[in-house]
């Protein structure tokens, strides 16, 4: 990209970040809206832009056919009389507030501005507005609304979720009793603080909203008009919590959220869960910055962003927050000596001033690479970073990023039987929702490529606590024309260990009797009684029916007449395919697919003692089964060359030969 094209496409994110917004007239929304123009009492058309949802409502209707309010005054109270069209309109507004959010937050409710510290009406930055597009997509959709918000500091998001709760209470619904939630009650209580100005500085001319304690508590205040209860608690003190039935719920800083003798995250936030109703309109956000790696928030994160639990995952960027900006006076200087990691953040979508901001407010403030990125971070695993020491840089990762898609096949294989020789006989592929094999590209059962496919695996075991088992699926075609290979397939899941290697050589078999590689490191050895014991491997047991297994020889019995050993011995060689797989990802040497794979690789970091592995409460499953994966394609020790050759029909693989590792 060129200094002009960077330019370019700086001014293009400028004009994104710094948009037009007027929540009066619609303009800017993340809402999906229509415009409805209205004459008004001087004659004048004014068109404001409303939420999809008003559209079938009478009044609306009535303003499409009758669009002035002289006309539809005088229908509706049989007088175009100044005061009847001002109480035409205002029924317009209250209706509204019923639907438009961001119109409602503008006309009622009065926020503390983070910088002059003025009250001022609220009007939404735009990382609240992406963040209020997640909760309406939810309520509009009939689902409850669940989040977990990971962000970056001081945009307001605490507030939005707030005043959000608010409008739900004042406007949407009767009885509707919230509670917040922090680490300690003083955070709690400046949370609801933000609630109770929005409270008091209600205009009345829209009503009033009067907070009074309930039941003599002082942690605990019902508003009278709606009869919501607004309940107060936190960790470290949780029992106020526990007696009511919530609809609502502001789980805030998890992050700190510690766990001591007697209470546990996981065990709070269960019993608030368990009072809350799987209804529409129910809530629950739960939001924080990053505070380290394996601990009750990154858990909860991570699970949403997994898609295994019912929750959306939200990561909100320090460069989409429009108060971290400064002005460069020489841009071209600017792109010329930027750095590495400059760019990075660049690549991720930040601005040029967004960038400048960044490097001022390190330098100025003397902050770490670690602290930076922990409350200022650029991507959600940077975040959560717990030292400096990835293995992987993050721009090699993130370049291979727009090359990952969803699986075009979720399922698994069947077959015959699970194991031996049946595992082998009519193995056919079936769709199935929560299936463990995601597929890309079907195999190619031409069989006239030689050396084609490579399947590594890397067994875990069978518990949830346990370490995932994987298996990866390398499709080498492309470097017949000097392209790249490819990542076509994925198995990841819980299994006992002998049922697993057989699904994995399942899939070796299904791609064209592919090479089938097994980090055996982890392989379980089951002592057997015939003549005295010895032991026997599962991969012992495979290559009985499998003839495409890699094999090693041990260097301490290369001479005389070794005995063969199936799988690759991760040990030492751990870094030689690291080192295979970081190279590959800085120069694009191979095409991935699954963003589970990248995932891994941005938590996978150097430990104290040398080793390298997952931070503390992730895995790095994919990550090896992937590194072995590349190294072995671009190894002459294991696999010979991709190449065509000439037959009729199917012809097995080349069985390769023995490599000394």
């Amino acid at each position: 990209m060129s200094e002009n094209d960077i330019i370019k496409e700086n001014l293009a994110r400028k004009a994104i970040l710094f948009a037009d917004y007027d929540p009066v007239m619609g303009i800017g929304s993340p809402i999906e809206r229509f415009p409805l123009t209205i004459i008004l009492q001087d004659g004048e058309p004014a068109t404001f832009h409303i939420p999809l949802s008003m559209r079938d409502t009478e009044l609306v209707q009535l303003f499409q056919e009758l669009p002035s309010l002289k006309e539809g005054a005088s229908l509706l109270y049989g007088t175009d009389s100044e005061d009847a069209q001002t109480r035409l309109f205002m029924v317009f507004v209250r209706l509204r507030f019923k639907h438009d959010f961001e119109f409602w937050a503008r006309m009622t409710a009065k926020i503390q501005d983070k910088l002059t510290k003025k009250i001022i009406p609220f009007i939404l930055r735009l990382a609240q507005r992406i963040l209020l597009k997640d909760l309406e997509d939810m309520r509009l959709a009939g689902v409850p609304i669940r989040l977990i918000l990971l962000k970056a500091r001081q945009w307001g998001g605490s507030t939005l979720v707030q005043i959000y709760m608010l409008w739900i209470q004042t406007e949407l619904m009767e009885n509707w009793h919230s509670a917040i939630c922090a680490d300690d009650e003083g955070q709690s209580r400046n949370i609801r603080g933000m609630y109770a100005r929005a409270a008091k500085e209600y205009p009345k001319s829209f009503g009033t909203i009067t907070m009074v304690p309930y039941q003599g508590s002082s942690k605990n205040k019902i508003v009278k008009e709606r009869g919501c209860i607004i309940g107060i608690g936190s960790m470290q003190m949780p029992d106020n919590l526990r007696s009511y039935d919530f609809s609502m719920l502001h789980l805030s800083e998890a992050g700190i959220w510690k766990e001591t003798i007697g209470k546990k995250p996981e065990d709070l936030t269960q019993t608030l869960r368990s009072s809350l109703p799987d209804l529409p309109m129910t809530l629950e956000v739960l939001e924080s910055t990053a505070k380290g790696i394996g601990n009750f928030f990154h858990r909860e994160w991570l699970d949403a962003k997994n898609k295994v639990s019912g929750y959306k995952a939200l990561f909100v960027e320090w460069f989409i927050i429009d108060i971290y900006v400064k002005p460069i006076n020489d841009l071209f200087n600017f792109i010329r000596t930027m750095t590495d990691y400059d760019r990075f953040q660049w690549e991720c979508g930040a601005t040029l001033e967004g960038i400048n901001w960044y490097k001022t407010f390190k330098a100025n403030n003397r902050y770490s690479d670690w602290r930076m990125q922990s409350e200022f971070p650029t991507t959600s695993f940077e975040a959560f970073q717990s030292t400096g020491a990835r293995v992987f840089a993050p721009s090699y990762v993130q370049q291979m990023r727009p090359y990952c898609y969803a699986p075009e096949h979720i399922g698994q294989l069947f077959a015959a039987g699970q194991k031996g020789k049946e595992a082998f006989i009519n193995i056919e592929f079936r769709k199935v929702p929560e299936g463990n094999l995601w597929i890309w590209t079907m195999p190619d059962t031409s069989g006239n490529i030689e050396n084609r496919y490579i399947v590594t695996v890397d067994i875990g075991g069978r518990t949830e606590k346990a370490d995932y088992s994987t298996v990866r699926v390398l499709d080498r075609y492309w470097l017949l024309h000097g392209g790249r290979p490819e990542m076509v397939a994925t198995w990841k899941g819980h299994l006992d260990q002998d049922l697993f290697a057989w699904v994995a050589v399942q899939i070796a078999k299904f791609y064209s009797n592919a090479l089938f590689i097994v980090e055996s490191n982890s392989l379980r050895k089951e002592t057997i009684s015939s003549e005295g014991d010895h032991y026997l491997t599962i991969l012992d047991e495979i290559a009985e029916d499998y003839d495409n297994v890699f094999t090693r020889i041990s260097p301490e019995k290369v001479r005389g007449n070794p005995p063969v050993l199936y799988g690759f011995h991760m040990g030492q060689n751990k870094v030689m395919v690291i080192d295979a797989l970081n190279g590959d990802l800085r120069d694009l040497g191979y095409i991935e697919r699954d963003i589970r794979v990248l995932d891994e690789c941005d938590s996978f970091e150097y430990k104290a003692d040398g080793t390298m592995g997952a931070v503390e409460g992730t895995h790095d499953d994919l990550v090896i089964s992937t590194a072995i994966a590349v190294w072995a394609s671009e190894s002459p020790l294991a696999i010979g060359p991709v190449r065509e050759v000439e037959v009729r029909g199917y012809k097995k693989s080349k069985i390769v030969s023995e490599a000394t590792i």
